[in-house]
């Protein structure tokens, strides 16, 4: 009798180790408009901007096609990169690009005023109240500037005088 129990625990024990397994390894999978691969967790995870019904996402693919003529356009050698990083201007926000192999990819968006705002419907002179009704989980603090973080971005709100003055997002790659 202590052989059936026995043998029925490692059964059960396998079975248990087998469905782990397989549960870690099956993961649903979609191509990136850059052709990368990415799980669907991944593709949840991360900050993006959304002007006027458009998505524009970190570390995407950037093409001056896509974005219309800027307003106005600087290069600056890259502190963290080969080559130089690429900041285009348009009337409210500002992309910035870096090179990695021969694609351009967005590095950072900057919005320059109170008509870009977030998904979650926050610009710049809101107030910090605001900003923390419509953010609930908790950022990092740094001086004034609240950092929060989803995967590998981050959106960093500058506050002064409890009105926000500024608004980042940043692709958080090495």
């Amino acid at each position: 009798m202590n052989k059936k129990i026995l043998i029925g625990v490692l059964i059960v024990i396998v079975l248990i180790i087998g469905v782990i397994v397989y549960m870690s390894t099956n993961k649903t999978e979609t191509t990136d408009t850059d052709g990368t691969s990415k799980t669907a967790q991944e593709e949840i995870e991360s900050y993006a901007f959304n002007y006027n019904g458009k998505e524009i996402k970190l570390g995407a693919e950037f093409s001056r096609e896509e974005f219309g003529q800027e307003l106005g356009y600087s290069e600056v050698p890259s502190c963290a990169f080969e080559g130089v990083d690429k900041t285009y201007t348009y009337e409210d926000y500002e992309i910035t690009t870096y090179q990695d192999g021969d694609k351009e990819k967005i590095r950072t968006i900057y919005l320059l005023n109170e008509n870009a705002q977030t998904e979650e419907g926050v610009k710049i002179t809101d107030s910090l109240d605001d900003l923390k009704s419509k953010y609930q989980e908790g950022p990092t603090i740094s001086d004034n500037k609240y950092t929060y973080t989803k995967g590998d971005t981050s959106i960093e709100f500058i506050v002064e005088n409890e009105i926000i003055t500024s608004i980042e997002y940043v692709l958080n790659v090495e």
